[in-house]
């Protein structure tokens, strides 16, 4: 049996909820469980290594890089991935994020809210919606500190309700995964005479940060930046390479994630259209080919002389038909400098997809994901795999 064989479905045997705890400190649409970029970086590289995701997201490979002493690098056109990335490969001590968070008490202020769209004065109590206001005027991104408190903050912005229909978050009650659209919003409100929840922001934001108390230090550090997957950037240019790249790639025509995340983004002063604008997205499958195409030849030059690249790619459905997407990289966009080494098939139950809440249209999801492993030509065999413990 190849050493392929042996971890597929490996990551499944984790325990939900499994892994380090800033795992958790957002929730983001099409996310692969850490367990899964857990079993390659374990088996596919050593502490000290560098580990990248060229398409980050709410950056689990980073982060669980980081968690295993490896040097996480994630890179991402979306400005929310680039936060969520940042603030978990960056986390400030302990000490530095609650003297920051008490300086904010003492300044918070609530402004003015008649500005604002009107989905956002509709989501959010008067009260809290100036308060938000507030903080993002004066949270600023590029310092530790803030990273990682816009990150827990977009995480409570949008939660489901209690066993008492009371919303836990900051808004209105919704999905903690994703947004609905801002007329769906304002109808639904409307509908079912929804209050939104006044709430003391800086006070639910402490209690949340406190989740986090003692997770701060990790055996590794890494870094976050903004980036188009198919042009070189920073981790070229640097001094080491990736032993790793482990990744999911956009699907087909999949989802728009600055429309599912405008409040965040409003959150961030980012325009969801904006951002949906300059991340790939399309129905053609020739267009999908020809920017894996660049991506692969791109990501062949990031990679150490005996190193891995790793990528997720779901099947999606085109028409009456399924598209094995991974199968059509390997087989059109591999560079000769690549070797494609095997293809695992990762098949997730329906009910543990984000998708199931969309009623009959989740058969259009994908309902498996394969890994195509692919290797530099000096990468020799596959070691074989490690015991992994997943208590």
């Amino acid at each position: 049996m190849q050493a392929a064989e042996l971890i597929a479905g490996e990551w499944r045997n984790a325990p939900p909820r499994w892994g380090h705890p800033l795992h958790s400190l957002c929730s983001y649409m099409a996310m692969f469980p850490p367990s899964m970029p857990h079993v390659f970086i374990k088996w596919l590289t050593r502490e000290g290594d560098v580990v990248y995701d060229p398409f980050s997201g709410r950056g689990t490979t980073p982060l669980e890089a980081c968690a295993l002493g490896r040097a996480g690098m994630g890179s991402d056109l979306n400005p929310l991935a680039n936060v969520l990335t940042s603030a978990k490969t960056n986390p400030p001590d302990w000490e530095s994020l609650d003297s920051r968070v008490r300086r904010l008490k003492r300044q918070l202020r609530v402004l003015p809210t008649r500005d604002e769209p009107e989905a956002i004065r509709a989501v959010f109590a008067p009260g809290t919606l100036g308060q938000l206001l507030w903080l993002r005027s004066t949270l600023d991104r590029s310092t530790a500190e803030d990273a990682f408190i816009l990150a827990a903050l977009m995480g409570i912005l949008h939660l489901n309700a209690n066993a008492n229909g009371v919303a836990k978050g900051l808004s209105v009650a919704m999905p903690n995964t994703f947004a609905m659209a801002p007329g769906y919003v304002l109808k639904y409100i409307h509908d079912h005479a929804l209050v939104a929840p006044e709430v003391d922001v800086v006070e639910m934001l402490a209690s949340r940060l406190n989740r986090y108390r003692g997770h701060l230090a990790l055996p590794q550090r890494g870094m976050a930046w903004a980036q188009d997957a198919t042009l070189s950037g920073r981790i070229e240019s640097g001094n080491s390479k990736a032993k790793l790249v482990f990744s999911s790639p956009p699907y087909l025509h999949v989802m728009k994630y600055g429309k599912f995340n405008w409040i965040r983004l409003w959150l961030l002063g980012e325009t969801p259209r904006e951002v949906d604008n300059v991340l790939f997205s399309t129905g053609s499958l020739t267009k999908y080919l020809r920017f894996m195409s660049l991506v692969l030849h791109r990501l062949a030059n990031v990679i150490t002389d005996d190193g891995y690249i790793c990528l997720v790619i779901g099947d999606v459905r085109l028409g009456a038909r399924t598209v094995r997407l991974a199968e059509h990289v390997a087989e059109s966009c591999v560079p000769g400098s690549l070797v494609v080494r095997q293809i695992i098939e990762d098949r997730l139950p329906n009910d543990r997809k984000v998708s199931r809440i969309w009623g009959d249209t989740k058969g259009n999801a994908t309902k498996t994901d394969r890994i195509l492993v692919l290797s530099a030509a000096g990468a020799g065999a596959l070691p074989s795999p490690p015991r992994f413990d997943w208590v």
